[in-house]
């Protein structure tokens, strides 16, 4: 499971805005079988400096996470993002990756540890 934010400062028409999530979907379900996508537009007016034309996507995952997958997932975004919209130059898509451990996030308004434990009995 990973949650992704994604900001960016392109300037994208309502449909081509729907066709870059669409294809985000389908090269982040390549690497995850489950996720969730949330993709927000900043008008150019409120960003500065590199972020211009930039894309910056905040993934959320488990500390235990495989590093090659990561990878995978870098490659997939950056790629998807250039087929979609064109290379913008360098620094232009950004992946941070933030981790979380079974104690440090809830599903359903259970912490996802006593989940594990409650289903392992």
């Amino acid at each position: 499971m990973a949650t992704i934010l994604a900001t960016t400062a392109l300037e994208l028409s309502p449909e081509k805005k729907k066709e870059v999530i669409a294809a985000l979907g389908v090269s982040i379900g390549e690497v995850f079988k489950t996720y969730s996508l949330y993709f927000q537009q900043l008008s150019r007016e409120n960003v500065a400096g590199a972020a211009v034309d930039q894309t910056t996507f905040y993934v959320f995952v488990p500390p235990y996470m495989e590093v090659d997958r990561r990878r995978t997932l870098i490659k997939k975004l950056h790629d998807t993002m250039v087929a979609q919209v064109g290379n913008k130059g360098d620094l232009k898509n950004i992946v941070i990756f933030k981790y979380h451990d079974d104690e440090a996030c809830g599903v359903d308004g259970i912490l996802r540890s006593d989940a594990k434990a409650a289903a392992a009995k």
